[in-house]
């Protein structure tokens, strides 16, 4: 299970962990106490139980004071990457201060300032409330390690039709060079299922804009937590496909301060680019053909610095398992259907990219990162190919072993995320034929996305959008 490892003097008993416990329930962590069991603190036992915890957590807490046990694990955690929060402050002289961490103020984390999961009312963020819709300005409090040059907290939200992602993340400023890199300092993927039915009925169900509220509420407190400067919030298809995308974007003013914003296909497409192409490493020579396969359509861009061409399909994981794969497991004639609207689509998107047949394609979302995962469990560490490429065979191979199989038996595959277990086979289908249809033998996959887009288009510079309007909701009315 996903973890938090829980730093405190004398573990727990000089330090009450509710605080923490709170910052790791919205950070979507259950939150690892050593003593529970390690029972002693020794060396060696003790030491090699909290070593192999902290190899495990997906970061490390951290309440002062300090004592010597806690001082060689932040170390150890510093040491091998992983992200350090402490909650409160440590004196100046302290040596972890020397090391990048990411500091929460209790108050923030104080159970008035955030809503119950199952509750309903608005939390709101005061000191965004007035922010504008998301540009320059606002200097920076948080210095890098280049005397002069600033950090700018954001956060950024991608509301889609499956899931829902956000990012605390400080940007770099100009004087950081071309080439920096935004840090990361915290973020969460949940899938609410936004998109549930809505290709049947044409509108939100009840439920699912209950899941978005409890997670916006917990985003709500992580915003304030971590002393963010500015936010941008982008809906996509579906907002733009609901007949009450706007009572939602409204709920959304309500609970967070902040006035949404939904991008048109285009847009998304091109934020996209943005947020995939600025991670690229390992030589991945331009041009890109980048496919962000969610899960109401697929934004497909293609360029080299910039998306020269974007286009966005009606093609998404969610609409071809609700609209095509109603059985368990699908029939043979369901899946003949999915793969022949999955195939017409790719086509028309594809015309629509000239020169697409010389870029190196590159996959984006949980779509593509959960069959790379299914892929991957079955490697060995001396087989397969680097880890970030996913080959055709390895694809056709994921979908060939998912056919036959029920949402049950799909849950207990290695690799698979359980938010994932009934649209996993429209999300093969889509990844495979999209790989068959450019004709590449690999396709490079990026946990990077829209998300990162987002972010970055908070810099000091304005947002890049493909379209000169977007449609931008305040007060649940849209205006241009």
């Amino acid at each position: 299970m996903p973890h938090a490892y829980y730093c405190a003097k004398c573990k727990n008993e000089q330090t009450d962990p509710r605080d923490a416990e709170r910052l790791a329930d919205i950070l979507g962590l259950s939150l690892w106490l050593p003593k529970d069991k390690a029972g002693s603190f020794g060396f060696p036992d003790g030491a090699l139980v909290c070593q192999q915890a902290i190899d495990e957590a997906d970061c490390v807490i951290c309440q002062p004071p300090i004592g010597r046990d806690c001082a060689w694990e932040l170390g150890y955690a510093a040491g091998i990457g992983k992200k350090i929060y402490v909650i409160g402050s440590l004196p100046e002289d302290d040596w972890m201060t020397k090391i990048d961490i990411q500091y929460v103020d209790p108050a923030a984390l104080a159970p008035r300032s955030r809503r119950p999961r199952d509750s309903s009312g608005p939390v709101s963020v005061p000191a965004l409330a007035a922010q504008s819709g998301g540009g320059a300005g606002g200097a920076s409090r948080r210095q890098s390690a280049l005397p002069g040059h600033a950090y700018t907290r954001v956060a950024a939200i991608d509301c889609g039709t499956n899931s829902i992602r956000f990012i605390v993340a400080d940007l770099p400023s100009a004087g950081h060079g071309p080439g920096a890199r935004m840090v990361e300092v915290v973020e969460r993927f949940d899938i609410i299922r936004l998109g549930q039915d809505v290709g049947h009925t044409g509108r939100l169900a009840r439920e699912a804009v209950d899941r978005a509220r409890a997670v916006l509420a917990d985003y709500a407190a992580l915003i304030i937590a971590f002393d963010v400067e500015r936010v941008r919030m982008c809906a996509t298809w579906v907002s733009r496909g609901a007949a009450d995308g706007e009572e939602f974007l409204a709920l959304v003013s309500d609970t967070l301060g902040l006035t949404s914003e939904v991008l048109s296909g285009r847009q998304e497409a091109h934020l996209a680019f943005t947020g995939v192409t600025r991670a690229l490493t390992g030589g991945i020579k331009a041009p890109y053909l980048m496919a962000d396969i969610g899960g109401g359509s697929t934004q497909f861009a293609l360029g080299s610095s910039d998306a020269e061409h974007a286009v966005s399909a009606d093609l998404g994981c969610v609409r071809i398992a609700e609209r095509y794969l109603r059985t368990d497991p699908p029939t043979a004639q369901e899946i003949a259907a999915a793969e022949r609207a999955i195939e017409t689509k790719l086509d028309e998107a594809l015309a629509a990219l000239p020169g697409w047949q010389d870029a190196a394609l590159i996959g984006a979302s949980e779509a593509v990162t959960t069959v790379a995962a299914i892929a991957w469990a079955r490697l060995s560490s001396s087989s397969g190919p680097r880890p970030g490429y996913l080959t055709y065979h390895e694809a056709d191979r994921v979908v060939t072993d998912l056919l036959g199989t029920t949402a049950a038996q799909r849950s207990r595959i290695p690799g698979m995320h359980p938010g994932m277990v009934d649209v996993i086979v429209a999300s093969a289908l889509v990844v495979r034929a999209t790989m068959k249809h450019t004709g590449k033998e690999t396709m490079v996959v990026s946990r990077h996305g829209l998300l990162h887009g987002i972010a970055w288009s908070l810099g000091e510079q304005p947002p890049h959008t493909a379209s000169p309007t977007t449609d931008v909701i305040g007060n649940g009315k849209v205006r241009p």
